[in-house]
């Protein structure tokens, strides 16, 4: 009988959306901040975010070279697609649309820190949920290295908050 990972593929293609958002999130952030300690941290989040969107992108290429090996019927079905792309949009950062607007309205750097940190709470939350959820061990691990990658994001921000 095939295995269907349908779950834990399209899990990753959330977290790889999720993590494309947080980079364009912390970057456009950077910008706007005048203060050059919180520009440094939130650059090196996006760098972060970075790298765990091309870790996920490498577990996605990985599993779809066998893709022979599991049944993925389920995978382009188009309710199920727009299910995923509606949550991708509407988890954690905000989309491409609102994002800039979202930046925009934040008013100080405690403002931004204070989004970045309800975000990596969220992450957190995500990742937990998908770890639970995962069928694929290799899955399982990526998703255990990004959170305690997230938990760390929490930490520095919140340590950031607390200097001001």
């Amino acid at each position: 009988m095939p295995i269907n990972i349908f779950n834990d593929l399209e899990a990753i293609k959330l977290a790889i959306a999720i993590e494309e958002r947080g980079e364009r999130f912390y970057r456009q952030s950077a910008r706007k901040v005048s203060d050059s300690t919180a520009r440094v941290l939130l650059e090196r989040l996006a760098e972060d975010e970075k790298e765990h969107k091309a870790v996920f992108e490498g577990l996605y290429q990985e599993f779809l070279k066998n893709k022979n090996e599991f049944d993925d019927e389920y995978l382009y079905d188009q309710d199920v697609a727009a299910y995923f792309n509606a949550l991708a949009h509407s988890l954690i950062f905000p989309n491409e649309e609102e994002q800039e607007r979202v930046v925009a309205q934040l008013q100080s750097l405690e403002d931004v820190i204070r989004f970045g940190i309800q975000a990596e709470k969220d992450s957190i939350l995500l990742y937990t949920q998908m770890i639970i959820s995962s069928k694929l061990s290799e899955a399982k691990d990526a998703f255990r290295r990004l959170l305690k990658e997230e938990k760390r994001h929490l930490v520095d921000l919140q340590a950031y908050l607390k200097r001001e």
